[in-house]
C-alpha cells in the first residue's frame, strides 16, 4: 500500500531502489530526455542475441488501478516495495541498492537524474493532490495501448515481423510484458499530471508572453531595440541576432509568472504589450550577456478549479506541448519548499494570485 496522504515526503536513496536496474537504462535512453525536452527519434537497439542479467521476472507489478482514477499517490515510491532481489551470481543475490550504488559511481550523473526525476514526481503529486487534480484510468489505458502499438510497429519495422515482441521487452526492460505495460500506464500517468499540474498553476497566476535577443555584444543589442522602436519585427531581428536556440522561434518564450528564472522575467513584467525594453545586462552561467525582451502579452490569473479549465488545458496541451523551460522553471521553484522533511504542500504565493 502506498501512503494515504502527500503531506510530508522524504526521499532517500531506498526510493529509487524500488525501481529494477533496467528501468535506470530506460531512464538514460527515454525519460532523462523527454523531460528536458529532447524530442530526436528513438532508435531502437537490437535486442542481445545472449541472454543478459535481468530482475527477478516473477515479481509483482505494481498494483494501478484498473478503473476510476489515478490518484497523485501513483506517481510516489512505494514504501512497500522493498530492497528486491535483481540478479545472482553463483551464490551471490545482487538487489536494487547494489544497482544504484553501483550506477552512482560509474554515472553520478544518470543516478542524479534520478533523483531529480524522482523529486519532479513528488513536487507533482503534491500538487495535484493540492488543487484536486485526477486523471482516468481510461485515458491512462489508451495512452498506454499507443505507446505499446508504436513500439510493437517500431521492433517490427527495423528488427522483421517474426521478431518475437515478448522476447525484446524482457531482454531490452527487463521485465515480462505485463509488468511492462503497467510500466507504461505509470509513466503515461505521470506525464498527464506534469501537464496538468504545470499548466493549471501557470493559469493561476498572472503570466506574460514575450520574446526576447541574448547577444555578447551590447550594439547589437542596443540596435534591435533602436530598430523595433522604429517599427521593425522583433521575431525578425531575434531569428537574426539572438544567440540563444530560441531564436529559431523568434526568441518566442513560453507563457510565464513572476517567478519564472529567466534574465528577461522581471524587466517583462514592467512592460505593456508592444513595448520592448531598454538594453539590460544579466549573468548567463560564468558570462555576462545583453538582452533585450519585448512584451507579446499580459494575462491575469484565474481561480478557476481544475474541473472548469480541464479541457481548456488539454487544447492547451494538444497544440502547445509541455517544454523543456516549463519543467525546469517549475522544478526550480518549487524544489525547495518540497525537500524540506515534514513540510506542507506549497502554497502559491498572495502576490501570485489574481490580479484584484
Amino acid at each position: 500500500m502506498r501512503p494515504a496522504g502527500l503531506r510530508s515526503a522524504v526521499l532517500t536513496r531506498s526510493d529509487l531502489r524500488s525501481a529494477p536496474a533496467a528501468w535506470l537504462a530506460w531512464l538514460a535512453a527515454v525519460a532523462v530526455p523527454a523531460l528536458w525536452g529532447c524530442t530526436a527519434p528513438v532508435e531502437v537497439p537490437a535486442a542481445p542475441s545472449l541472454p543478459v542479467p535481468v530482475p527477478d521476472l516473477q515479481q509483482p507489478a505494481p498494483q494501478l488501478p484498473q478503473s476510476g482514477d489515478f490518484g497523485p499517490v501513483v506517481l510516489l515510491p512505494d514504501p512497500a516495495a522493498g530492497d528486491l532481489p535483481v540478479a545472482q551470481v553463483g551464490g551471490l543475490v545482487l538487489r536494487r541498492s547494489d544497482a544504484f550504488a553501483r550506477l552512482l559511481l560509474a554515472d553520478p550523473k544518470l543516478a542524479l537524474s534520478a533523483v531529480d526525476l524522482l523529486v519532479f514526481d513528488v513536487l507533482v503529486a503534491r500538487h495535484a493532490e493540492q488543487f484536486g487534480i485526477r486523471v482516468g484510468a481510461d485515458r491512462i489505458a489508451a495512452a498506454a495501448r499507443t505507446e505499446a502499438e508504436e513500439l510493437r510497429a517500431q521492433v517490427a519495422r527495423e528488427l522483421g515481423r517474426d521478431y518475437d515482441f515478448a522476447t525484446y521487452v524482457e531482454r531490452m526492460f527487463g521485465m515480462t510484458p505485463e509488468l511492462w505495460q503497467q510500466s507504461l500506464a505509470l509513466r503515461a500517468a505521470q506525464r498527464l499530471y506534469q501537464g496538468y499540474v504545470i499548466r493549471y498553476l501557470a493559469l493561476r497566476e498572472e503570466r506574460v508572453q514575450a520574446r526576447f535577443v541574448v547577444h555578447r555584444d551590447p550594439k547589437v543589442v542596443a540596435e534591435v531595440v533602436e530598430k523595433v522602436r522604429a517599427g521593425a519585427d522583433f521575431a525578425t531581428l531575434a531569428g537574426r541576432w539572438s544567440e540563444d536556440a530560441t531564436r529559431r522561434d523568434g526568441g518566442l518564450l513560453p507563457p510565464f509568472g513572476r517567478s519564472f528564472p529567466h534574465p528577461v522575467a522581471a524587466p517583462a513584467f514592467t512592460l505593456e504589450p508592444g513595448q520592448v525594453s531598454a538594453p539590460f545586462q544579466a549573468k548567463v552561467g560564468d558570462e555576462v550577456r545583453w538582452f533585450c525582451v519585448y512584451l507579446l502579452e499580459r494575462t491575469l490569473g484565474s481561480d478557476a478549479p481544475f474541473a472548469a479549465v480541464q479541457e481548456q488545458i488539454d487544447r492547451d496541451l494538444a497544440v502547445r506541448p509541455l517544454t523543456a523551460m516549463e519543467t525546469s522553471a517549475y522544478t526550480l521553484r518549487w524544489r525547495a519548499a518540497i525537500e524540506q522533511a515534514g513540510a506542507a504542500a506549497p502554497e502559491l504565493p498572495a502576490d501570485a494570485r489574481r490580479a484584484r
